[in-house]
């Protein structure tokens, strides 16, 4: 069984950059063809998209939606579960529809920033 500890990795499951990090964690198990990977999520309470969008959602684009779904995720809060689904729920649209692609990527970088000051 291979297991990843999301509190090893960060104390949240929110930013892009520790999304990537998971990927990484991730990607090297599935090339590896590892029988059984375990997520655990014990003590993080702080959820995002882009974490899963950057970790699970486009592993699942490139791996297929089954091998993520495969993945078992433990001690996921409801929070956390919702952040997760909606996210691989938008990643299937997109796989379904990649003729929308450029749309949603013109909507995202047009998004007003938080400015802070």
């Amino acid at each position: 069984m291979n297991t990843i500890i999301i509190s090893d990795i960060t104390n949240e499951a929110a930013s892009k950059t520790k999304g990537l990090v998971l990927k990484e964690q991730l990607e090297k198990l599935l090339a590896s063809n590892a029988d059984s990977i375990i997520v655990d999520f014990n003590g993080i309470t702080r959820f995002a998209s882009p974490f899963f969008n950057y970790s699970f959602a486009a592993l699942a684009l490139v791996y297929g939606f089954d091998t993520i779904h495969a993945i078992q995720i433990r001690n996921l809060s409801q929070v956390g579960s919702e952040t997760y689904q909606t996210s691989m729920e938008n990643a299937e649209m997109v796989s379904r529809h990649p003729e929308h692609i450029e749309e949603i990527n013109q909507i995202i970088d047009n998004t007003p920033k938080k400015v802070i000051l």
